[in-house]
């Protein structure tokens, strides 16, 4: 989706820089200033406005790498409009991305290849989302590393995340106080965390365990090898925690299982909930209990998604599409599902059905779309795309109907 009209934003070192491109039919107008200085501007031809439109959208891609940015006021913009969109330096794309609980910041991990020795390390930075200023937080010179399952503490005061070696499959978590910069590994591998009953799920060795406030275990799980770990869960209130079994590798009969981790019984225990592929491969998405925790959201990467029933273990309703990831809204009624070639759709959690409008990256077409994440407040809705830019739309005030309606 070609843009006409943009204003890109640099903090600069000093003062904030601009850059203001137009297409105006087959011109490209381009105007650039510092501060409060007076612009100065320049202009070319091209042989059509379609040109023109796409020059514009590489000048975009290129300064955007550089530390530009679109970033635009909430009170400014409609419901839907896009807030804030920023990319990383690097052309492999983004690992992993996660807003901060005041809606302010953005943390983005990221590769940075570097084609001479072929490594790949990884890069986790912080983006003010008012100013555009950038802060790296952590830097992994290891050779092929990635960064996954990042996010912010409740209260915002550090930034964990999980750094995996894709060579020996071997996962790390860090945390990082972001007033000081100080970074922590963690001795277990961090999966998630319940931000009521703080409460917090882990991998350590070949068990997933939920450790309480205390850091003591409040129920053990056999999980199987570390590298063939199936998804897991825990539940809002901390109260469940969901899992599913790789099926090469479980000392159960059942594929699906809800635990209860007062009482360490097992609530529920279900056959997979999609069809099972002739290669008995999964590509095993989330798991995510909703608000009232009487529904279980489980995704599938290349057969969809479909909503549990937390009693039964019924499926009540499946969206079939591949979906490179999905995301609950904080009031639990809408779930985010990202297209692998787009667009974010939303849809209906009760129901399973989907919404209009859709979610659209704008500027340069996306090789594929790969995250999606609400803000805590429900306010913002960010989605990932290779290759490599991070868009933020406003999401609160949309008023949402059913296609066709």
């Amino acid at each position: 989706m070609n843009r006409e009209r943009i204003l890109l934003t640099h903090p600069g070192t000093s003062k904030p820089k601009y850059l203001e491109l137009r297409a105006d039919g087959v011109e490209l107008h381009r105007s650039w200033w510092t501060g409060a200085g007076k612009p100065q501007e320049r202009m070319k031809s091209f042989g059509s406005g379609r040109a023109a439109r796409e020059a514009l959208e590489k000048i975009v891609t290129e300064k955007m790498r550089d530390g530009y940015a679109v970033l635009r006021d909430v009170a400014a913009t409609e419901p839907g409009d896009v807030l804030v969109q920023c990319a990383t330096p690097a052309t492999n794309g983004i690992v992993a991305f996660a807003l901060h609980p005041d809606g302010g910041t953005l943390a983005v991990a990221r590769g940075i290849p570097d084609r001479v020795r072929l490594r790949l390390d990884s890069e986790v930075q912080t983006v003010d989302l008012r100013t555009g200023a950038r802060r790296v937080v952590y830097a992994d010179a290891s050779r092929n590393s990635a960064v996954h399952d990042m996010a912010f503490e409740p209260d915002g005061s550090h930034l964990t995340f999980t750094v995996r070696n894709t060579s020996s499959r071997e996962d790390t978590s860090h945390t990082v106080a972001l007033a000081t910069g100080h970074v922590q590994r963690l001795p277990h591998t961090r999966l998630g965390r319940d931000a009521v009953a703080g409460r917090m799920l882990v991998a350590d060795d070949r068990t997933l365990r939920v450790l309480g406030p205390d850091g003591h275990s409040c129920l053990d799980l056999p999980a199987g090898e570390r590298s063939q770990t199936g998804t897991a869960a825990l539940s809002p209130s901390g109260r469940l925690v969901g899992l599913i079994h790789h099926p090469d590798n479980r000392d159960t009969e059942y594929d699906l299982e809800i635990w209860d981790v007062d009482t360490g019984r097992r609530v529920l225990g279900a056959p997979y909930p999609f069809p099972t592929r002739a290669d008995n491969a999964r590509g095993l998405g989330k798991l995510m209990f909703d608000r009232t925790e009487q529904l279980l959201v489980a995704s599938d990467e290349t057969l969809g998604c479909c909503g549990i029933s937390v009693e039964s273990g019924a499926v009540c309703w499946t969206i079939e599409d591949r979906l490179a990831d999905v995301a609950l809204s904080p009031n639990g009624t809408r779930l985010a599902g990202a297209r692998i070639q787009g667009p974010v759709i939303v849809y209906d959690v009760a129901t399973g059905q989907p919404l209009e409008p859709r979610f659209v990256v704008p500027g340069e077409p996306s090789l594929y779309y790969r995250t999606v994440e609400f803000s805590a407040d429900g306010q913002l809705l960010a989605v990932g795309d290779h290759p490599g830019r991070v868009t933020v739309f406003r999401f609160d005030g949309l008023e949402f109907t059913k296609p066709g309606g």
